[in-house]
C-alpha cells in the first residue's frame, strides 16, 4: 500500500490542473478509495502523509470544483492541517513533501475552501501550527508560504474572528521566550499585508485590553510589546490608540507609567512614527516624564531618548528633544543632571551638527554647576566634545564653532572646586587627538585664542605662573639633590623642606602633597630623577615629554603610593600646554598669515607668543633670528611689530646674548622706535631696550632719554615721545630723576595749560581736540613716574600730581580759566579719574576724600560714553583686585539716570563685586587677623557711600525737610542694600540664610558705628551721615522684615579714619540715640511709595 501510494503521489503531483473529463473520469476509483475513513485517519505517520499529499494534489487538480462533500473535504482539511506540524523539523526526510503540500495549498488557495466549510477551529489551528512551527532557519519560502495562505484567509473572511486575531497578536512582543523571531516576523508581515482588514479588530481588541474587558486573553498579550511590534509593520494603526497610551503614560500607577514610557520610548526611535502628526501628543506628553516624580521613569525616559537620537540624530523631531532635554540641566537632582548631560554630550560626540550651538553653551553652564560631580563631569565631556570637534572639523558646518570650549574650561581655574591640575590635565591630555601635531595643535590654538577674553586669557596665565613657579622651585630641588655632597647636612635639608613647602602651595592638599615630596626624595632610581630633570627641561621634545609619563609608571608601578601624586606633578611640571616647537612653530605660521593677510590670526599668534615669552622665555632660545627678522621687515604690519616688541620685552633678558649674536643692531631698532614709532610699539620698545641690555638698560635709556627730552622743545612725535617718557621713568626711575623736573614743567605749562584753539562748541565724544589728546597722554606719563616698578613709595611729590588731577576732574582742566569744549572737559575727567584708579593701586592712602569723591562722581559725566569706559575699567580693576571695592560707589551714583539696558548692566556689574568680595570672604575669614576689620565684607563700601552722598548729594538736614530731595539717595541705598541682604529680585548671590544673617550684622554695626562717629573731613556733614544711616537702618528692617531678627545684631567694626572720627562730647554721644526726621515713619511711607527702580 505505502509503494502504491507513493506512485500516485507522484503522478497527481506532475499532473497539471483542470484535466479531461475523461482522465477524471479514470481517476474516479482512486478519489473514491484515497479518502475512505481507514486512509484519512491512518495511525501510521508515512502513510497519512502521502494520503495528505494525495487529497492536497487532488484538490489542486480539480479545482474550483469540490471532488468531495464537505464533511470529506473537512477531514481532508484537518489531515492537511496535522501534516504541517512537522514542518518543525528541516531536517526530517518528510520535510521537502511537507513543503510541497505548503506552498501549493499557498499557490492555488485551496485553503478558501476551509472557509466555505466553516472552518474556523481549523484555521485557527493552523495559523497556531504555523506559529508554533516557524523556525529562523526556515528557507524563505517556506515563511513566505504561510503567510499568504495565512493572508488569504483573512482577506476572504467576512469578519476576524477573535480568537484568530488573538493568535496573531500573542506572537507579537520582544520579551516572548515561547516564541520564536520567525514566528513574531510572521505574525507583523500577515498584520502589514491584512491591515485594512484588521485596523478595526486589533483597535477594538487593544482598547479592550488597555480597559481590562479582555481579561481571558490578557495573560497572552502584553499590550505594550504588541503596541510596539504593530507599530514596526503598521504605525498607522495607532492613531486611534496612542491616546489610551498617553494616559498610561499620565497614570499614578508606577509600573503601568513605567511600562508606557518604555513603549513609548522604542517607538521614537522608528522612522515611519517620529515623523506622524498623529504621534506629536505622545511624543509631548513622553517629554514630560524627564520631570516625574520618579527617579527610574526620569532615567527611562533619559536612556531611549539617546538611543532616540544616535539611532538617527537627524530625525525632524531631534530638535524638540535636545529642547527638552535642555530643560532639565536644571533638575534639583544631581545625577540625573549628570546624566542629562551625559546624553546631549553622546549626541553631540556621534554626530556635532545634531546638537545647536545654543544647546552646548547651556551644557557648558553646568560647569558651574552646584554638584562638584557634574562640574567635573561635564568639563570631561566638554573637552571630548571639542576633540571630536577637532577631528571631523573638515566636516563640520561651522568651523569655527566649538573653539570657545577651552575658554570655558579655562574661566573654571577661579572655581575653587575645580583644582589648577585637573583643568592644565584637561587642556594638555583631552582637548586635542593624540595623533595631532605640534602644527594642528597650533593651528586650534591659534583659533582658540581670537575667542578668549580677558577673564580666559586672565586664567591661562595664572595657570602658566603657577607652572613656573613650580618649575623653578623644582629645579631648585633638583639642583640641590645632585650637587650636594652630604645630602644629610641640616643646612641642606632645610633648603629642601623650602623647597617642598613653596612647591607643595601648587597642590589642592599642600600638606598631603609635602608628604609625598618627603617620600620621593627617599627614592633612589635615577631613572626617576633623570625623569624630573627631563620634564623642566624646556629643550626636551614634545613627543619625549609625553613619553616619559608611561616610564614613570612603568618605573613606579601602578599600584605604587607615589602613582597619583607623580602623574599630577608630571602634569604641572612638564611642558605639554605650550613647548619650545609650539614657540617655533607659531613664529613660522605668522610668515605664512602675513602672506594671507590674516590679520585675525596674526594677532592671535602674537598674543600666544607674548604669554608663552612672559611664562617660558627659554622657548625662543634659537629663535633669535627669527625675531630679529620679523621686527626688521618694514613690510610687516604693526600687529607682527608690537607683537615681536613684546616678546622682547618679556624674553628679551632670558636670550639677550644670543640677541646680540643674531644682530648688533636690535638696540638702535628699538631706539628708533621709542623716537618714531607709534605709542605701542614706543611702549614695548622701551621695555624690551631694558630687558635686552645687561645693566637693566640704564646706558641704553640714559642716551635715548637726552634725545628724548630734547625733542619735547621741538614738539617733533610727541605722542611717542610722552609714551617713552613714562615707559621710561617705570622702568629706569635713576635716569628719569635726571631731568624730571624739566619734563613735569613741560608737561604742566606747555601741554596742560594750553587752551584749545578749536571750536569750543563741539559736541560729539569722537570730536576731541588735538590738544586734548596731548594732556591726557601728558596725565599719563607723570602718573606713570609715581609707577614705577621698583621702589614707588619712596617717591616724593605725589601731592603735586594730585592737586594736578583733583582740578581736572573738578573743572576739566588743570584751571578753570583754560578754555576748551565740553567734549575736551569730559576726555579729560575720565582720563584724570583713570589716572586716580591706577595710582589707587599704590597710592590709595595718599588719596583724600575729595578726590575720591571727585572720582566715583565721574559716572555723572554728560556723555554716557564717558560713564561707560569709567565703569568698566571700575570693573575691571576691582575683579583683578588692583583696587579697593570702596570705588565700587561709582556704579551707584546717577545709575537711575541711564536707560533700562545701562542699568541692569551697571547693576550686574555692581552684583559680580558684590558676590566675588562674598566669596573671598568665606575665603579668608579662616585666616583673618583682624576681627573688626571691614575689607573682606562687601559691605565695606557702606562708609564710604554714606560719606559720598553725605557731602556730594544729601542736603542740609536741618535746612532742607522736604522728602522729595532724598528720593535719589533712597533709592540708591534700597539698592544697594536690597542687593547685599539677598533681597534683589534680579540678582541672586546664592548666600546661606546664616550669612545673610552676619550681612544684616555687618551693615547695621556700620550704620551704628557711623551715627557715634563724627565726619572727619567736614564736621558740618556730620548730621547728613547720621540721617543717611538712619534712613539706611529703615531700609535694612523693612527688607528684612520678619525673616531676622535686627535686634541685638552687633558686630564690632572700626571705620575708616580718614572719613570718621569718634565724638568726643558726652551729649554727642547721647544725639547719636536719637532719630532724625528721615526715619519717621510717615516719611518712610512716602519713601515706601517711591519706584525703587527704572
Amino acid at each position: 500500500m505505502f509503494l502504491d501510494l507513493q506512485q500516485a503521489a507522484t503522478c497527481l503531483t506532475d499532473m497539471d490542473q483542470s484535466p479531461s473529463a475523461s482522465a477524471l473520469e479514470s481517476m474516479k476509483p482512486f478519489l473514491n478509495a484515497i479518502v475512505k475513513p481507514e486512509l484519512l485517519k491512518h495511525q501510521d505517520g508515512d502513510v497519512k502523509l502521502l494520503v495528505a499529499t494525495c487529497v492536497c494534489e487532488i484538490t489542486r487538480i480539480t479545482a474550483p470544483e469540490a471532488p468531495y462533500s464537505d464533511d470529506v473535504l473537512k477531514d481532508i482539511f484537518q489531515l492537511i492541517v496535522s501534516t504541517f506540524s512537522g514542518l518543525s523539523d528541516i531536517s526530517s526526510p518528510s520535510f521537502g513533501q511537507e513543503v510541497a503540500m505548503l506552498e501549493t495549498l499557498a499557490k492555488y488557495r485551496s485553503c478558501v475552501v476551509m472557509l466555505d466549510l466553516e472552518c474556523d477551529d481549523l484555521v485557527n489551528e493552523m495559523f497556531s501550527t504555523f506559529f508554533a512551527v516557524a523556525r529562523d532557519d526556515h528557507p524563505e519560502s517556506v515563511l513566505s508560504s504561510m503567510e499568504n495562505i495565512m493572508a488569504v484567509l483573512l482577506e476572504e473572511s467576512e469578519d476576524v474572528p477573535e480568537n484568530l486575531l488573538s493568535s496573531l497578536l500573542s506572537t507579537l512582543g520582544r520579551e516572548k521566550r515561547d516564541v520564536t523571531a520567525a514566528a513574531r516576523k510572521l505574525s507583523m508581515n500577515v498584520i502589514k499585508q491584512c491591515i485594512g482588514i484588521l485596523e478595526p479588530s486589533i483597535k477594538h481588541f487593544f482598547l479592550s485590553l488597555v480597559s481590562g474587558e479582555s481579561k481571558p486573553v490578557s495573560s497572552q498579550v502584553q499590550h505594550h510589546e504588541v503596541l510596539y511590534d504593530i507599530c514596526c509593520c503598521a504605525p498607522q494603526i495607532l492613531s486611534g490608540i496612542l491616546p489610551y497610551v498617553t494616559g498610561e503614560l499620565q497614570t499614578d500607577q508606577l509600573e503601568t507609567r513605567l511600562k508606557a514610557v518604555n513603549l513609548v520610548g522604542d517607538i521614537i526611535a522608528l522612522p515611519e512614527i517620529s515623523t506622524s502628526e498623529a504621534f506629536q501628543p505622545i511624543l509631548s506628553e513622553f517629554l514630560k516624564r524627564l520631570t516625574d516624580r520618579d527617579f527610574g521613569v526620569r532615567m527611562s525616559v533619559l536612556e531611549h531618548l539617546k538611543s532616540s537620537l544616535l539611532s538617527n540624530p537627524q530625525r525632524p523631531k531631534a530638535p524638540e528633544i535636545i529642547s527638552a532635554l535642555c530643560d532639565q540641566l536644571l533638575d534639583f537632582d544631581d545625577n540625573f543632571r549628570k546624566q542629562v548631560v551625559a546624553v546631549i554630550c553622546d549626541a553631540a560626540c556621534h554626530t556635532l551638527q545634531a546638537v545647536p550651538l545654543e544647546a552646548m553653551n547651556l551644557v557648558a553652564e553646568r560647569l558651574h554647576d552646584k554638584s562638584q560631580l557634574v562640574k567635573k563631569y561635564t568639563m570631561e565631556r566638554l573637552a571630548e566634545i571639542y576633540r571630536v570637534f577637532c577631528e571631523k572639523s573638515s566636516d563640520t558646518v561651522n568651523p569655527s564653532g566649538y573653539n570657545w570650549i577651552p575658554g570655558k574650561i579655562l574661566r573654571c581655574f577661579y572655581d575653587k572646586d575645580f583644582r589648577s591640575d585637573i583643568i592644565e590635565s584637561v587642556l594638555c591630555g583631552s582637548l586635542f587627538p593624540s595623533e595631532f601635531s605640534i602644527k594642528d595643535m597650533v593651528k586650534y590654538w591659534v583659533d582658540i585664542f581670537s575667542g578668549l577674553d580677558k577673564v580666559e586669557v586672565n586664567a591661562l596665565e595664572k595657570l602658566l605662573e603657577q607652572k613656573q613657579r613650580l618649575q623653578e622651585e623644582l629645579q631648585k630641588y633638583l639642583a640641590l639633590r645632585q650637587n650636594s655632597q652630604d645630602k644629610e647636612n641640616p643646612e641642606v635639608q632645610k633648603k629642601i623642606a623650602f623647597c617642598f613647602r613653596v612647591m607643595s602651595r601648587s597642590f589642592a592638599d599642600p600638606s598631603e602633597a609635602e608628604e609625598s615630596f618627603q617620600i620621593l626624595d627617599q627614592l633612589n632610581d635615577t631613572n626617576i630623577w633623570k625623569i624630573l630633570t627631563h620634564l623642566v627641561d624646556p629643550n626636551t621634545s614634545f613627543h619625549q615629554t609625553r613619553a616619559y609619563r608611561d616610564e614613570l609608571t612603568k618605573i613606579l608601578g601602578e599600584k605604587h603610593q607615589l602613582d597619583e601624586f607623580l602623574n599630577t606633578l608630571y602634569v604641572k611640571c612638564s611642558y605639554l600646554l605650550f613647548s619650545k616647537e609650539h614657540a617655533t612653530t607659531i613664529l613660522s605660521e605668522i610668515v605664512r598669515y602675513k602672506s594671507a593677510e590674516n590679520d585675525q590670526r596674526i594677532q592671535s599668534c602674537m598674543n600666544i607668543l607674548v604669554i608663552i615669552a612672559r611664562f617660558s622665555p627659554h622657548f625662543f632660545s634659537g629663535s633669535e633670528e627669527e625675531l630679529v627678522k620679523l621686527l626688521k621687515d618694514n613690510n610687516n604690519n604693526d600687529i607682527i611689530k608690537e607683537g615681536i616688541l613684546n616678546v622682547l620685552a618679556k624674553a628679551g633678558g632670558t636670550i639677550q646674548e644670543q640677541l646680540a649674536v643674531a644682530s648688533s643692531s636690535v638696540d638702535l631698532m628699538l631706539e628708533r622706535l621709542c623716537l618714531e614709532g607709534s605709542r605701542r610699539q614706543a611702549k614695548y620698545a622701551v621695555h624690551a631696550l631694558a630687558a635686552i641690555t645687561k645693566d637693566d638698560g640704564l646706558k641704553a635709556l640714559s642716551v635715548l632719554y637726552k634725545r628724548l627730552v630734547d625733542m619735547l622743545e621741538e614738539r617733533t612725535n610727541l605722542p611717542t615721545v610722552l609714551q617713552s617718557l613714562g615707559c621710561i621713568a617705570q622702568t629706569a626711575m635713576p635716569v628719569f630723576e635726571t631731568r624730571e623736573s624739566e619734563i613735569e614743567e613741560f608737561i604742566i605749562n606747555k601741554i596742560l595749560k594750553s587752551d584749545s584753539k578749536d571750536d569750543h562748541t563741539r559736541a560729539s565724544w569722537d570730536d576731541k581736540s588735538d590738544i586734548c589728546v596731548l594732556k591726557i597722554y601728558g596725565i599719563k606719563t607723570v602718573v606713570k613716574s609715581y609707577l614705577p616698578v621698583k621702589d614707588a613709595l619712596v617717591r616724593p611729590g605725589i601731592d603735586g600730581l594730585l592737586d594736578i588731577l583733583r582740578n581736572v576732574l573738578s573743572y576739566g582742566e588743570i584751571s578753570k580759566d583754560i578754555k576748551s569744549s565740553s567734549v575736551d572737559k569730559a576726555h579729560l575727567r575720565l582720563a584724570s579719574a583713570k589716572a586716580v584708579l591706577r595710582l589707587a593701586r599704590l597710592w590709595d592712602h595718599k588719596i583724600p576724600a575729595d578726590i575720591f569723591h571727585l572720582t566715583i562722581k565721574t559716572s555723572e559725566v554728560g556723555f554716557p560714553q564717558a560713564k561707560k569706559l569709567f565703569l568698566s575699567k571700575v570693573h575691571q580693576y576691582i575683579k583683578d583686585h588692583l583696587l579697593e571695592a570702596k570705588y565700587a560707589c561709582a556704579f551707584i551714583f546717577n545709575i537711575f539716570g541711564t536707560n533700562p539696558e545701562e542699568f541692569a548692566e551697571d547693576k550686574q556689574n555692581l552684583a559680580d563685586l558684590i558676590h566675588m568680595h562674598h566669596q573671598e570672604r568665606v575665603g579668608q575669614l579662616s585666616g583673618q587677623s583682624d576681627g573688626n576689620s571691614l575689607t573682606p565684607y562687601p559691605e565695606y563700601i557702606l562708609p564710604y557711600l554714606v560719606h559720598a552722598l553725605a557731602s556730594l548729594s544729601c542736603p542740609n538736614i536741618d535746612e532742607c525737610k522736604d522728602a522729595e530731595a532724598y528720593n535719589t539717595i533712597y533709592r540708591q541705598l534700597h539698592l544697594i542694600l536690597s542687593m547685599l541682604v539677598q533681597r534683589d529680585e534680579d540678582v541672586k548671590l546664592g548666600v546661606t540664610t546664616d550669612k545673610v544673617r552676619e550681612i544684616i550684622s555687618v551693615i547695621t554695626s556700620i550704620f551704628q558705628s557711623i551715627k557715634h562717629s563724627e565726619d572727619a573731613v567736614d564736621a558740618s556733614k556730620s548730621k547728613n551721615s547720621h540721617a543717611i544711616c538712619d534712613l539706611g537702618l529703615a531700609i535694612t528692617k523693612r527688607l528684612v522684615q520678619k525673616d531676622v531678627d535686627m535686634q541685638g545684631s552687633s558686630h564690632s567694626v572700626s571705620l575708616p579714619p580718614i572719613l570718621y572720627k569718634a565724638r568726643e562730647k558726652e551729649n554727642d554721644l547721647m544725639a547719636s540715640e536719637v532719630k532724625t526726621w528721615l526715619a519717621d515713619e510717615s516719611v518712610l511711607a512716602h519713601f515706601e511709595s517711591v519706584e525703587t527702580e527704572t
